[in-house]
């Protein structure tokens, strides 16, 4: 049998705070039975310096600094001309533009976040300009074009944008972990927008009648609402913004380079903002479940701007607001539409955001603390881009009206894709239909959930709040999931979307 990974084999990795201790567990176990090298790259020189200090096992190869992109936007562009040229083949070597990998990244695509726009502004976000935004992307395109051809990897784990597509194009396997949405499941997704052809292969393969039901809200949903909610009252946004202030005093201090990005200004006044916004949103958003009995309505709940279950993982469609009201022009009369605010989102909205969805007569905005799996279940669909909601919908057997082209659940019969906007109104009428089958779509949602419980792993105890905190028989089950992917399918398939152009 062919290991999952040639002895001695390169893998890059791609630090992450949220997943440290996972991450490091699963790297020493590729090292200690393939032999492997492992070449972590982590976003700047003090990260660098922290993991160094702690790798006195000698896990790494190298621990490189992969922060070229904000430190050449910042570099004087002397030929223009020239910085554009080499642009243009980078994006034909990509296979997409340098806007479209701005779009992704919170600073340099802040522009992006089209219902974000409180989003505090950074010194990178403010200071760079056109062609140094180009010229930054072409000096860390290089970077990795260099780091690919000198190391030549076999296997790249959770690796950023550029990365993911120079793996894609070499041929090089690519997985990123990523939650189920069940449980404390994850799965490991073959290519940034987080697929995973292994689902879909799974559901085909079980048993018609086979299936999960869903539980209670994924436990990592709970962790970030819960923390999300605490910041939210005056005490929290006071706690909040003293806490924001003495760290950046303390990085400045230091000379973090962390302490220089964000205007600490812009930080603190979101902070501030987050209890009055969500204070006003209580005045706006006052619909309860209770109100909305015996009414027909399909849900819309609101992203996170930025965010990367947005920017990064639909591409093709990011509008919200273009979104709403689509669908608030094509629902039939007497379906309204039920609009939740995130309550991460709060603080970072445009000021009339709220104002301009409450002004269609047919949109009810539901408060922000009714628990979105109870608005699926009692709503006749549900609308989306990325959003849980949208999960929880397909697995619930409601139909699924989806913006989004890389959602997991995207291959369900009672899912509807949107690709133009003229599709919206079809979809709605065939999610609104008499004829709609309700039974095969909650026998199909069950199981479609017994289907990623299948390609998952458990991280049972593992809280990423607390991200080096892990047991051992947690990473022995990540690591064996991860070679069991490896074995089914080497090469990172091309995002579905691409594939069905």
């Amino acid at each position: 049998m062919t290991p999952p990974l040639p002895r001695g084999a390169a893998v890059f990795l791609q630090a992450h705070s949220q997943y440290r201790g996972v991450l490091l567990g699963i790297a020493r176990r590729l090292k200690a039975r393939y032999g492997a090298e492992i070449h972590l790259f982590v976003t700047n020189a003090e990260q660098a310096a922290h993991y160094r200090r702690g790798d006195g096992e000698g896990l790494f190869a190298d621990i490189v600094p992969a922060d070229l992109l904000y430190r050449a936007c910042t570099e004087p562009v002397t030929d223009a001309a020239a910085v554009r040229a080499a642009a243009r083949e980078n994006e034909a070597y990509l296979g997409l533009t340098i806007n479209e990998l701005a779009m992704v990244d919170r600073h340099l695509g802040r522009g992006y976040s089209l219902a974000g726009f409180y989003h505090p502004r950074s010194r990178m976000s403010e200071d760079t300009g056109y062609d140094g935004m180009l010229h930054g992307f072409n000096r860390q395109i290089e970077f990795w074009r260099a780091t690919f051809d000198a190391k030549k990897p076999a296997l790249v784990i959770n690796t950023a944008k550029i990365p993911s597509l120079i793996a894609r194009r070499l041929g090089v396997p690519m997985r990123r972990l990523a939650a189920s949405r069940f449980r404390n499941l994850y799965y490991w997704a073959h290519n940034e927008f987080l697929e995973s052809d292994e689902i879909a292969d799974a559901f085909a393969s079980l048993p018609r009648e086979a299936g999960l039901d869903i539980e209670a809200p994924a436990e990592g949903h709970l962790q970030a609402r819960a923390a999300t909610s605490r910041s939210l009252s005056l005490a929290g946004a006071s706690r909040e913004a003293a806490t924001i202030l003495l760290q950046r005093l303390y990085w400045r201090a230091r000379g973090y380079t962390k302490g220089r990005s964000y205007y600490m200004r812009d930080e603190i006044a979101m902070a501030l903002r987050q209890y009055r916004d969500m204070r006003r949103l209580q005045r706006q958003a006052r619909t309860t479940l209770a109100d909305l009995e015996g009414k027909d309505f399909v849900f819309y709940p609101l992203h996170v701007e930025p965010e990367f279950a947005l920017q990064n993982l639909s591409p093709e469609f990011f509008f919200q607001l273009a979104a709403i009201a689509a669908l608030a022009r094509d629902l039939p009369a007497g379906t309204l539409l039920a609009v939740k605010e995130h309550l991460a989102a709060i603080g970072r909205r445009p000021t009339e955001f709220i104002d301009q969805i409450a002004s269609f007569k047919n949109v009810v905005l539901i408060r922000a603390d009714e628990h979105g799996q109870s608005v699926v279940r009692r709503a006749r669909a549900v609308a989306t881009i990325t959003s849980s909601a949208g999960f929880e919908a397909a697995v619930l057997g409601k139909p699924v009206v989806t913006f989004g082209r890389h959602n997991v659940f995207g291959f369900l019969p009672h899912v509807r894709m949107v690709r133009d906007f003229a599709d919206v109104k079809r979809a709605l009428a065939d999610a609104l239909s008499p004829a709609f089958d309700a039974e095969r779509a909650r026998r199909d949602g069950r199981r479609f959930l017994a289907a990623m419980a299948a390609c998952s792993f458990d991280l049972a105890a593992f809280n990423y709040l607390k991200p080096d905190i892990v047991e051992d028989a947690t990473v022995e089950q990540a690591t064996a999931a991860l070679v069991r992917s490896l074995a089914a399918g080497a090469a990172s398939p091309a995002p579905r979307a691409e594939a069905a152009a």
